[in-house]
């Protein structure tokens, strides 16, 4: 499966796996959350497929019982007196309990042993995913373990907000020598390849937009992606997946997932998918119809 395209599919439900094996034929992937029910993870176990794992933990929150005040999963509340009043912030948690939560996803991987477990990462934060990859490699690297771990190289802010700050990071953050999103991105990646990590998967590509069903869309042209791609050699491309994009991913081969337009029904775009098996066309593309003359 090394070095060769393959498309890999995000479901979350039995009713999306069943769709994925009604319709496809060849190879494949499934990407799941860790956070679903044992029963769906034992299922995925036993299909036999590529089977990827995500933390999922961006989707949880800490809610403590003692005031309603919710950070995200990589931080903790945190109280501090200013100006003859009491403020509470969320600041990012201590070691402990990221290794605490690090271990957890771990520990539930060893039990259903998937493919690949993407490390933890934050959108946005590329420095602080490098952070959390340290930490996940750390805990990983115990013992041998049945899968492999996934290092999540945070690009997309770099890429898409460059040009909206300042051009060198903080002091010390890592060798201060970028004058580019390229100068960044490629010693960000070359991180995480002295940290250990054999498979790289690019980030954050991912842009807001409320026209899209799910509200995101991919913001590299295939020109940009193709680029991207040429230099940075990653093994994935998160949320890359896509008709359009299929011949660039196919060129450097690469691994992607889309939890978008896969599940798109064709009755609301008939004229494009209604005589089409567009996840079947993700696979193999359809051979041409030869004309008699």
């Amino acid at each position: 499966m090394e070095n060769t395209f393959l498309p890999v599919f995000a479901v979350n439900r039995l009713n999306l796996l069943k769709k994925l094996q009604d319709n496809l034929n060849g190879e494949y992937g499934i990407l799941a959350t860790a956070l679903e029910s044992d029963n769906f993870l034992k299922i995925l176990q036993d299909l036999g497929k590529t089977y990827f794992l995500d933390s999922g933990v961006f989707e949880e929150y800490v809610a403590p019982s003692y005031y309603q005040f919710k950070c995200s999963w990589y931080k903790q509340p945190d109280c501090k007196f200013e100006n003859d009043r009491w403020f509470r912030e969320p600041v990012l948690a201590n070691k402990d309990k990221l290794i605490q939560k690090i271990r957890g996803i771990i520990n539930r991987c060893d039990e259903f042993t998937p493919s690949f477990l993407f490390a933890p990462d934050i959108v946005g934060e590329p420095l602080l995913s490098l952070h959390l990859a340290r930490l996940a490699w750390q805990e990983y690297s115990q013992r041998p373990r049945e899968f492999k771990l996934i290092g999540v190289v945070q690009v997309g802010d770099a890429l898409y907000n460059w040009q909206n700050r300042q051009p060198i990071p903080q002091k010390d953050a890592l060798p201060p020598h970028y004058n580019s999103p390229r100068s960044f991105l490629s010693s960000l990646i070359s991180e995480y390849r002295n940290i250990g990590y054999q498979y790289i998967a690019l980030g954050g590509l991912l842009k807001s937009d409320p026209t899209m069903p799910t509200g995101l869309k991919f913001g590299l042209s295939n020109e940009q992606l193709d680029d991207l791609l040429t230099w940075s050699r990653p093994d994935f491309v998160l949320g890359g997946l896509a008709l359009t994009r299929l011949e660039v991913l196919k060129k450097h081969n690469v691994w992607a997932d889309s939890t978008n337009w896969l599940w798109w029904d064709a009755r609301y775009d008939y004229q494009r998918f209604g005589h089409r098996n567009a996840l079947q066309e993700v696979v193999e593309p359809p051979i041409p119809q030869t004309v008699a003359g």
